[in-house]
C-alpha cells in the first residue's frame, strides 16, 4: 500500500511477520522502518500518512499500526477478528470505516454458538465482512466491530471500493455455485 502523499509504501514481510516501510524516491525506494506484528500478514491498507492496518491471516487479528516516525514505528491496537481475515479497504464517510474480509468462523467471531451446525446447515452463510469505526474502536480488548456483514458463501477474499467511497465490493474464492454477489 502507499501513503496518501505517495511518499511511502508499506509492504508486508509475509515470512518474517512484520510491515516494512519504504521511502519511495525518483525511481528508488529507501528501506526506512520495519514492525513485528500478526502472524501471516496477508495485507494492508493505508488510514493516514501515519498510520497504517496489517490483516494477520494466521493471528486472526488487524494491527494498527503508527508510522509517523518509521524507525520507531510501532503496533498501537490490535483488532480480534473472524477467521482467517484476507483484506481490508476503507470506505464511507472520510474513509473512516475499515472492512475486513473473513470466514465465519473462529474464536473471536460471537455470531454462533456450534460451527458445526453452521457449517452444515444450508442457506446460512460462510462468509463475514468486519466494519469498524476507525476513529472509535471501542474500549474492549479486541476492538468492538460496528457490524458484521455475513454472506453466502466461503473464502471471502479481496475487497474493492467505489471511486465516491460509498460502496464496498466483496469476492468470494469459494462461492458454492460458481457466482460472485455485487
Amino acid at each position: 500500500a502507499q501513503s496518501p502523499d505517495g511518499q511511502r509504501l508499506f509492504v508486508v514481510n509475509t515470512p518474517d511477520n512484520r510491515l516494512e516501510i519504504f521511502d519511495v524516491g525518483v525511481g528508488t525506494l529507501t528501506k526506512v522502518g520495519s514492525v513485528p506484528v500478526g502472524l501471516e500478514p496477508a495485507a494492508v491498507a493505508a488510514r493516514s500518512n501515519g498510520e497504517v492496518w496489517v490483516v494477520n491471516h494466521l493471528s486472526d487479528s488487524v494491527s494498527v499500526v503508527d508510522v509517523a516516525t518509521p524507525s520507531a514505528a510501532r503496533v498501537v491496537r490490535t483488532l480480534l477478528v473472524g477467521d482467517e481475515p484476507r483484506d481490508i479497504v476503507f470506505a464511507g464517510p472520510g474513509g473512516t470505516r475499515a472492512f475486513i474480509t473473513t470466514a465465519h468462523r473462529g474464536q473471536n467471531t460471537p455470531l454462533h454458538a456450534n460451527i458445526q451446525t453452521i457449517l452444515a446447515t444450508e442457506g446460512l452463510g460462510r462468509a463475514d465482512v468486519w466494519v469498524f469505526d476507525a476513529t472509535d474502536l471501542g474500549a474492549a480488548l479486541g476492538g468492538t466491530p460496528e457490524t458484521i456483514v455475513t454472506l453466502f458463501g466461503d473464502t471471502p477474499r479481496a475487497l474493492a471500493v467505489s471511486p465516491d467511497g460509498s460502496r464496498v465490493y466483496a469476492a468470494v474464492f469459494h462461492s458454492g455455485n460458481r457466482t460472485t454477489a455485487v
